[in-house]
């Protein structure tokens, strides 16, 4: 019986999702920004919108929005008067950001 329970604990893991999260969410801020623009994909906001939708500081949030803007999971662009951030526009990182938030909203270290 025991077998049995390992078996099924083993089908549900989702190795795309694993090596995801090992790879891109690497602490709790980065855990909490794609969860934010993984339930909210169409949305674009400035660095100082989302530090409150996510009740972080700006200056941390800033400068983690910059190294995902780098590792290409979000979209930097000019706003009118400062740069705003939204999802990629890369089909394979979207979908698994959207996966992601949809999996652990509940989770811990997700605002």
């Amino acid at each position: 019986m025991m077998s049995n329970q390992l078996k099924l604990r083993a089908k549900e893991i989702d190795v795309d999702q694993l090596v995801f999260m090992e790879r891109y969410v690497t602490n709790l801020l980065k855990w909490d920004l794609l969860a934010f623009f993984g339930s909210h994909p169409v949305e674009q906001k400035n660095a100082s919108e989302i530090a409150k939708a996510v009740g972080r500081s700006l200056s941390v949030v800033r400068l983690e929005l910059g190294d995902l803007a780098i590792l290409n999971l979000l979209r930097k662009s000019n706003g009118h008067s400062q740069p705003v951030y939204e999802l990629t526009h890369n089909s394979i990182l979207r979908n698994q950001i959207i996966k992601f938030a949809r999996q652990h909203l509940d989770a811990p270290g997700v605002s």
